[in-house]
C-alpha cells in the first residue's frame, strides 16, 4: 500500500509539474506573439522597407526572443530569418569605445590622456600639419566626437562610392583624405561634430597599445567567447564564422540625394565594403548578439568598474553650450519616455538598453531609405509592449470624471488635466507618458475636468474632495501626488494646488507643473478683443476669442472685469496680482515653446499676445521675488500633435523623462 501509495504521490507531482511548465510555455509563447504582431504589422505599413528583424534581451525577466518580417533578398524574395547576420555600420562604435575603456581598466591608458602619445608617428605628423594640436586632443574626445577633427565622409565620398563601389580603401588612404578635404572644424570641445574620423583615430590607439591589429584585440577585449558570441565578425578583415547565416542584403534607394542629386541604388552586396570597416562601420552581426553586447555591456559582464561604466555616458560638454545626447560612443536617449543607451548605423541598425526593464533591443530594417519610419515605431511600440508585460498596471479603471492607471506599490500618483475642452482619453494620446510612468511605480489619474478657464473657492473644494475620494477609494500614494495640466488646465493645477496647500489636504502636492497656460487671464481677455478687432479674420480663427469673451463677460460685470478677474487668475500682471501665494516654496514647473514665427504665420498672433510671452514675463517677476523652486522650462521645435502637425501649445514639449526624473527626486 505504501508503495501504490508513493507512486500515485508521484504522478500527481509530475502532472502538477507538466501542467506548470505547460502553462508557463503558453503564456511565454502569447508574449512573444504580441512582439511578432507588431514587427508584422509595422512592415505591413511600410513594405518598401523590404524586411525587418528585432532581438529582445532580458534573461533576469525570463526573454531572449528574435523575430523578423519580410524578405533578405528582394531579388529572390527569399524569407529573411531572424538570426541572419547585418553590417551594423555605426553601432561598432559603442564596440570600439567600450574595448577603450576596457583598456583603460586593464591599466593600459586613460581617456584622459591625449592622442599624441598613443598615434603612429606617421598619423600624428599628418594631422599635426594639417593644424591639429594633438597634445589638447585627449581620447575622450575622439569618442565624443568633440576633438574639432573634421570627417573625410561627404557628399563627394558618396558620389565616389556610387561610382566604384568595389573600390578598396584602407585606413591610412581616409585618414589622408580627413585632412585633404576639410580643415579642423574649430578648437577642442568647442563643439560636437559627429565624425568617422575620430573612430579611425580610436582603432589606430588600440592597436599601438596592444599590438594587434584593431578587430583581434576587440575581440580579446570584449570578450566574444565568453558572451557566446559566434555570428560577430569584420567582413573582409576576419573569416565569417562557420556557423553564420548569410548576410541579409542591405539597401539604400533614393532619388535626387545630397546636393549632387544622386539617384541611389545601392545593395550592401554590391559594395566592397571597406568604405565603412575600419572604426566608423565594421562589425557584421545579427541582432540577438548586437542586443546581448547592449545587455552585457551595461551589467557589467564587460566592463566591471562602474565609475568607468559611468564614463561611458557622462556628457563631455562644449563650449558652444549646445546640449546634446551623444556621450563616449553612445548616445544617452529615451524611448518611450524611459532613458535608452544604444547607436544606430547607417544601414538601418539600431541597439538601445534599457536601466529601467534591465532589457536591450536591437532591430534592423533593410531599407536604409525612410528607417527611421520603422525603426521608431518598432522601438517605441515593442518598449510599450515589453513595459505592460514587466509592470502591468494594477487598476485601470474609467469613469465620468477620470481614466486612472495604478501601479502596484506605487512611489507617486500623477493627475493630469486637459486642455480645454479635451478628455481624459485625448490627454493620455497626446501625452506619452503611461510607459515611463509605468515603469518608474508612478500611477496616473487622467482628468475630465476640461471646461473651465479658472476655479473659484467653491469649485476648489468640490474638486479637492473629489480628489481625496479618488486617493482614498483606490489607495494611491497620497504621500506624493504631483499634479500638472495643459493650457487652462494648467491653470486648474496652480489653482486646485494652492487651495489643498491652504486648506492643508491630505493631498497636498509635492509639485505642480503647467503647459504653455494662460495664467495671466486679463492679458487673455486683452488678446481675444485684439483678435476679433483683426481685420481679415475668418470665422473659424474668431470662434476662440468670441468664446473667451463671452465666457468672461457673461461670468462678471464690464465695469469690474479687471477686478474679478484678478479673483481668479492665477497671475495679473496688469494689476500685479498673484492667487497662487500658497505655492512659493513648492516644486514648480512652467513649460513654454516661444515659437513667434509659428504663431505669427499660423495665428497671425503676436508674440507678446502669446501664452509663452506671458510665462515668460511672470517666471521672471516670481524669481526676483525669491520663488526659488520655480523652473522656468523653454523648449524648442519640440510642440507636436500626436497626429504629427506642428504645434507649440502641445504636451510633447514636456520631456517625459525628465519630468519621471523630477518626480522621483
Amino acid at each position: 500500500m505504501k508503495l501504490k501509495h508513493s507512486v500515485c504521490l508521484m504522478l500527481m507531482v509530475a502532472f502538477f509539474i507538466s501542467c506548470k511548465n505547460k502553462s508557463s510555455t503558453v503564456q511565454h509563447e502569447q508574449k512573444t506573439t504580441v512582439f511578432q504582431n507588431i514587427i508584422d504589422s509595422i512592415l505591413q505599413l511600410n513594405p518598401q522597407s523590404i524586411g525587418l528583424m528585432v532581438h529582445i534581451e532580458s534573461p533576469k525577466n525570463g526573454i531572449s526572443w528574435s523575430g523578423s518580417s519580410g524578405v533578405s533578398d528582394k531579388e529572390k524574395n527569399t524569407p529573411i530569418h531572424s538570426l541572419q547576420p547585418a553590417l551594423i555600420a555605426s553601432s561598432i562604435k559603442s564596440y570600439i569605445s567600450a574595448s577603450i575603456l576596457k583598456l583603460q581598466e586593464e591599466g593600459t591608458l586613460d581617456i584622459e590622456d591625449s592622442i599624441a602619445k598613443h598615434l603612429t608617428q606617421k598619423t600624428a605628423n599628418l594631422f599635426r600639419e594639417d593644424g591639429y594640436d594633438l597634445d589638447a586632443i585627449k581620447i575622450k574626445h575622439l569618442l565624443s566626437h568633440t576633438s574639432g577633427i573634421n570627417d573625410y565622409v561627404n557628399d563627394a565620398y558618396f558620389q565616389f562610392i556610387d561610382n566604384n563601389p568595389k573600390y578598396r580603401w584602407t585606413r591610412d588612404e581616409q585618414l589622408a583624405r580627413t585632412v585633404k578635404v576639410a580643415d579642423p572644424i574649430g578648437q577642442v570641445q568647442e563643439q560636437f561634430k559627429y565624425a568617422d574620423a575620430n573612430f579611425l583615430l580610436a582603432t589606430e590607439i588600440i592597436e599601438q597599445r596592444t599590438g594587434k591589429p584593431f578587430y583581434e584585440a576587440m575581440h580579446e577585449l570584449l570578450e566574444y567567447e565568453k558572451l557566446g558570441f559566434k555570428n560577430t565578425w569584420f567582413p573582409t578583415l576576419e573569416d565569417k564564422p562557420e556557423n553564420s547565416l548569410d548576410l541579409v542584403h542591405q539597401y539604400w534607394n533614393e532619388a535626387d540625394w545630397g546636393p549632387q542629386k544622386m539617384d541611389i541604388n545601392w545593395d550592401s552586396y554590391d559594395h566592397d565594403i571597406s568604405w565603412d570597416l575600419y572604426g566608423g562601420g565594421g562589425i557584421a552581426t545579427n541582432m540577438k548578439e548586437l542586443a546581448q553586447f547592449g545587455y552585457h555591456l551595461f551589467n557589467h559582464h564587460i566592463i566591471e568598474d562602474q565609475a568607468l561604466l559611468d564614463l561611458m555616458i557622462t556628457d563631455v560638454p562644449t563650449s558652444d553650450g549646445i546640449p546634446k545626447i551623444y556621450r563616449l560612443g553612445i548616445a544617452d536617449a529615451q524611448v518611450k519616455g524611459l532613458q535608452s543607451l544604444g547607436h544606430g548605423g547607417f544601414w538601418g541598425t539600431m541597439f538601445f538598453y534599457i536601466p529601467a526593464l534591465d532589457a536591450s533591443i536591437a532591430v534592423c530594417v533593410l531599407e536604409r531609405q525612410g528607417k527611421m519610419n520603422v525603426i521608431r515605431p518598432t522601438l517605441n511600440s515593442l518598449t510599450a509592449a515589453l513595459t505592460e508585460q514587466l509592470h502591468p498596471f494594477e487598476v485601470k479603471h474609467s469613469t465620468e470624471d477620470y481614466n486612472l492607471y495604478k501601479v502596484k506599490n506605487a512611489v507617486a500618483c500623477l493627475i493630469l488635466f486637459p486642455g480645454g475642452g479635451n478628455t481624459a482619453a485625448e490627454t493620455k494620446e497626446e501625452f506619452d507618458i503611461l510607459t515611463a510612468a509605468a515603469a518608474n511605480k508612478i500611477s496616473v489619474v487622467f482628468m475630465n475636468f476640461n471646461r473651465h478657464l479658472w476655479i473659484d473657492e467653491s469649485t476648489s473644494k468640490e474638486l479637492a474632495n473629489s480628489l481625496e475620494t479618488l486617493v482614498s477609494e483606490h489607495s494611491l500614494n497620497s504621500k506624493n501626488i504631483f499634479i500638472g495640466g495643459m493650457s487652462i488646465g494648467g491653470n486648474v493645477a496652480l489653482s486646485l494646488s494652492d487651495y489643498l496647500m491652504r486648506q492643508s489636504s491630505t493631498i497636498r502636492p509635492h509639485g505642480t507643473f503647467i503647459v504653455d497656460s494662460p495664467i495671466d487671464l486679463y492679458s487673455l481677455y486683452e488678446s481675444a478683443h485684439k483678435d476679433i478687432n483683426t481685420p481679415g479674420f475668418n470665422e473659424d480663427r474668431l470662434a476662440e476669442p468670441k468664446w473667451i469673451i463671452e465666457y468672461f463677460e457673461q461670468a462678471f460685470s464690464k465695469d469690474s472685469l479687471l477686478q474679478n478677474i484678478a479673483k481668479v487668475s492665477p497671475f495679473t500682471q496688469e494689476s500685479n496680482s498673484n492667487m497662487i501665494g500658497h505655492l512659493q516654496t513648492t516644486n514648480l514647473r512652467f513649460y513654454t515653446e516661444p515659437d513667434s514665427v509659428w504663431w505669427k504665420e499660423n495665428r497671425q498672433t503676436d508674440f507678446e499676445d502669446t501664452n509663452a510671452y506671458n510665462i515668460q514675463k511672470i517666471s521672471e517677476t516670481l524669481k526676483n521675488q525669491g520663488w526659488e523652486k520655480l523652473e522656468y522650462i523653454e523648449t524648442q521645435g519640440k510642440g507636436y500633435r500626436s497626429n504629427g502637425d506642428r504645434h507649440p501649445h502641445s504636451w510633447s514639449i514636456v520631456d517625459v523623462r525628465d519630468l519621471i526624473e523630477w518626480i522621483l527626486k
